[in-house]
């Protein structure tokens, strides 16, 4: 994921948590705000409750690897911050992209199935 896609900045987020809708299920929490820019931007957060550095960056590993393979049937013009939380860690690569999938499709950033 290159650098225009990525939320980093603090107020990106704040901005995201405050005017997006908010999604949820047993895994993930997604905030999600239509923007006017010509892109699908993506902001991770895992809190440290969800366990050590090392499952807290598996939990973000999952993330990215899930949001690469579900980028191309997206819509644009979104910024989405996803939220890990706790129980994401035990999740398979499989499992993570459909619980995401879901939630996005719940949201109606996620085109059509072709």
């Amino acid at each position: 994921m290159q650098d225009p896609e990525k939320l980093k900045k603090r107020w990106e987020f704040q901005r995201t948590y405050q005017n997006g809708r908010k999604y949820w299920n047993r895994n993930f929490v997604i905030y999600v705000l239509n923007t006017d820019f010509n892109s699908l931007r993506l902001g991770i957060t895992v809190s440290k409750k969800t366990g050590k550095s090392v499952q807290r960056n598996r939990v973000k590993r999952l993330i990215r690897e899930s949001f690469r393979q579900l980028r191309p049937m997206m819509k644009i013009g979104y910024d989405v911050v996803v939220v890990g939380r706790t129980p994401a860690s035990r999740l398979t690569c499989q499992e993570a992209r459909n619980a995401l999938a879901h939630l996005f499709r719940k949201a109606a950033i996620l085109k059509k199935d072709r």
